[in-house]
């Protein structure tokens, strides 16, 4: 999920589109890039000729899961995009057993034609609700990437704390849960993302927020990506997180640099008495969503 007011302007080539199921669906190049965009939202970003350099920086925080629970070794993504964090997960970590469920099949395909996904054993896409895909496997998980709410529009049920218990009985042991989301830490535009921290309270004991400061603003009120890891362990110091992932990149040292990130981890109270808890009967996301205005 990105902030469609990060990509603007003129200039773009469209080199695939299609009327899915679920979206508009457009694959657009510029001079640089690809992109992939549902509806008004751009989800996706890949550098041509480059197809693993990160384009777009929360990508690179989706690896925080990796050092909250170094000795993952099967990572379970809900929502594919454009591919950008499970390639560079298969790629960075060869020990990894990576499954992907997608919603939609055509973002499959074109995630596969468009945006170098590889075709391998170690890397199994599936098309299906993510929802109804953990309800139907019992296999437990090192880490559960879900990587399906974009700009225009949150899936209430993968947000709700039904959905969240759920997800938690797919964790082995020492597992964590990291979700990507768009909100503000603080001011008007914050309800979502405090809804969704109270509701991810309610059901794991450890629950952290690492905003995606991009340089030049750091103002708690501007909406930005943020990146939420849920566990039941619990919470290191960032001091030791950022000493582990120096370990892991000393190992492999094509993963990405997460100082900043680390460092970044909210570290003020979250006010959370005056929003909604999500659940099932009652998840107005689609409301607090419009109240980014």
């Amino acid at each position: 999920m990105v902030d469609p007011r990060s990509v603007q302007g003129d200039g773009f080539k469209v080199r695939f589109a299609k009327d899915t199921r679920y979206h508009r669906l457009v694959v657009a190049d510029d001079e640089s890039s690809r992109y992939l965009r549902f509806d008004s939202s751009f989800q996706s970003g890949m550098y041509l000729g480059q197809p693993f350099r990160t384009r777009f920086e929360y990508t690179d925080y989706l690896d925080l899961g990796l050092a909250y629970n170094p000795d993952a070794r099967r990572v379970l993504f809900i929502g594919l995009g454009g591919g950008s964090a499970p390639k560079r997960f298969w790629r960075d970590f060869t020990r990894l057993q990576l499954q992907v469920v997608e919603l939609d099949p055509d973002v499959v395909d074109v995630a596969y034609r468009w945006f170098a996904l590889p075709r391998n054993p170690r890397l199994q896409v599936e098309t299906e609700d993510g929802r109804r895909w953990l309800v139907r496997h019992d296999t437990r998980w090192d880490a559960i990437v879900i990587d399906a709410f974009y700009a225009d529009s949150i899936p209430f049920h993968l947000a709700t704390v039904e959905f969240l218990e759920l997800a938690r009985s797919r964790l082995a042991p020492g597992g964590v849960v990291v979700t990507n989301m768009i909100g503000a830490l603080e001011g008007d535009t914050s309800r979502l993302l405090r809804s969704m921290t109270r509701t991810y309270r309610s059901v794991f004991s450890t629950v952290e927020l690492h905003p995606v400061f991009l340089e030049g603003d750091r103002d708690p009120v501007s909406l930005r990506n943020i990146i939420l890891v849920a566990t039941d362990s619990a919470s290191p110091s960032t001091e030791f997180l950022a000493e582990r992932w120096e370990q892991i990149r000393a190992r492999s040292p094509r993963v990405p640099d997460l100082a900043g990130p680390i460092s970044d981890r909210w570290q003020r109270e979250v006010r959370l008495a005056d929003v909604p808890l999500l659940t099932d009967d009652y998840a107005p996301t689609d409301a607090l969503l419009l109240l980014f205005g």
